[in-house]
């Protein structure tokens, strides 16, 4: 690769390194001019964006196919995840030497994210695994080459903290990270350490199947089941089915009820009899109180 330019890298341990020929595989954000001289205040400004407005995102794929008339074999990524990518371009290109570089050249009429899979000279690397098929890609690095791959590079973090996370899926007995962001987080702002606390209690214990499941469902929620390989898809389907089954068979345990004066009456008839039933018996229970207090 030739010139300046403002990319986006996915995670090391994730497959389209495996498949992409290129030397390192990337979306390019915002392609600059390479007589761009002094880069120091393009880092500093850089370096401000991924701290108040970027992330890890993941992207899904919408399909593969060629791009341009070198017919490049590129990955193409669905547009309702790409609008936040838009957000973050917007705010690279308010700084004037960013704006200069990228208004010095010519730039296609519109910005069609992509990621390069190989060229008809250079191919793609064959897909080994048993289900086949690119459908989403996570990103966890940003950088600014200067010329031929290689620039400075800014690692981001998962939205919300990388240190307690790193120690929450520690206390869960993993190595690595495996989310990228929270359903219904705004990108820039970062959860505080009350609630990361709330989070890792709520989920201290669990078990790799059930965070593996967990994982594909955030996933599906956000990108559809079109985001999920296969193989996500089953682990999903099948935990579920398993825990409807547990607690078809399971009975509640005694823990689980409400102890509490009145939440007791209130929580078994919630249970057993639903809303309507609920609020009749929960008004006699009222007029029996009543009662009593007026008769003391």
């Amino acid at each position: 690769m030739r010139g300046v330019a403002i990319v986006a890298i996915p995670a090391q341990d994730d497959y389209v390194w495996k498949i992409s020929s290129e030397k390192v595989p990337h979306l390019t954000l915002l392609f600059l001019d390479e007589s761009m001289e002094d880069t120091t205040a393009v880092e500093d400004y850089i370096d401000h964006v991924v701290d108040t407005s970027l992330c890890r995102f993941g992207l899904s794929v919408e399909r593969r196919d060629t791009l341009g008339e070198e017919e490049a074999d590129v990955l193409f990524f669905h547009r309702y995840g790409v609008k936040k990518l838009e957000e973050v371009r917007t705010y690279l290109l308010k700084n004037p030497t960013i704006r200069k570089a990228y208004d010095s050249i010519e730039q296609f009429p519109k910005w069609i994210p992509h990621l390069t899979l190989g060229y008809p000279e250079s191919p793609a690397h064959e897909d080994e695994r048993d289900y086949p098929g690119i459908n989403w890609v996570n990103f966890d690095t940003v950088a600014l080459w200067i010329d031929d791959f290689e620039g400075p590079e800014w690692r981001l973090d998962d939205g919300y903290g990388w240190d307690e996370d790193q120690a929450y899926m520690s206390a869960l007995g993993k190595d690595t990270i495996e989310h990228y962001g929270t359903l219904g987080m705004k990108w820039g702002i970062r959860r505080s350490n009350r609630q990361l606390a709330r989070a890792a209690k709520a989920n201290k214990g669990a078990s790799q199947d059930y965070t593996t499941a967990a994982n594909a469902a955030s996933k599906a929620r956000k990108g559809g089941v079109k985001a999920l390989s296969n193989a996500e898809l089953k682990t999903l389907v099948d935990r579920m089915n398993l825990e409807q089954q547990y607690s078809r068979v399971v009975p509640p345990s005694r823990g689980a009820r409400i102890t509490r004066a009145g939440g007791k009456f209130a929580g078994e008839v919630l249970v057993g009899v639903g809303k309507q039933q609920a609020t009749k018996l929960a008004n006699d229970q009222v007029s029996r109180l009543l009662a009593n207090a007026l008769k003391k």
